[in-house]
């Protein structure tokens, strides 16, 4: 109940965030250099990516409906006890969603966050909030398969001083 009451909050704050945007956030600097508001369509993927292509949205549509349902599944079918890598999941199942909300309402997605880190071009990008809730549920997920579940690949420490105590 926890991760539904998290994927609607973020989902909505995706949403109403995205809206507000809309209204009057152009080119709004909070750290000069750094990150700043700028309201943009992203008709693309990554950066922009295909924007031109008119296959594109169809496919990730199409792609972004069996994700989220395949993540719901991955939800329902890990263990309880293990919160990182569920609420990595539910995190990235709201960035889909939102952004499919998005690519189905206005065929683009909605951009306002603007990062931009010097003349380092994959560092000068915009996102929303969607975006951030996929980045943070990766990274969320990674840590959990790799260092943080009982089952995580670099655990092994912690397993055989178990044993030993066994």
């Amino acid at each position: 109940m926890a991760y539904a009451f998290i994927f609607f909050l973020a989902l909505l704050a995706d949403q109403l965030s995205q809206a507000l945007a809309g209204l009057n956030f152009d080119n709004i600097q909070l750290i000069p250099g750094l990150l700043g508001l700028d309201f943009t369509y992203n008709p693309g993927i990554a950066y922009g990516s295909f924007g031109d292509a008119e296959w594109l949205q169809p496919v990730v549509i199409a792609l972004t409906c069996v994700a989220i349902v395949a993540f719901l599944i991955a939800l329902i079918k890990v263990g309880k006890g293990r919160k990182c890598l569920r609420t990595g999941i539910v995190l990235i199942m709201v960035g889909a969603a939102g952004n499919l909300i998005d690519r189905l309402v206005e065929q683009q997605v909605r951009d306002f966050i603007l990062v931009s880190v010097g003349n380092i071009g994959f560092l000068n990008f915009n996102c929303n909030v969607a975006d951030i809730a996929i980045t943070v549920g990766a990274v969320l997920f990674l840590l959990a398969l790799l260092f943080v579940d009982k089952d995580a690949l670099f655990r092994f420490r912690k397993q055989k001083k178990q044993e030993e105590q066994a």
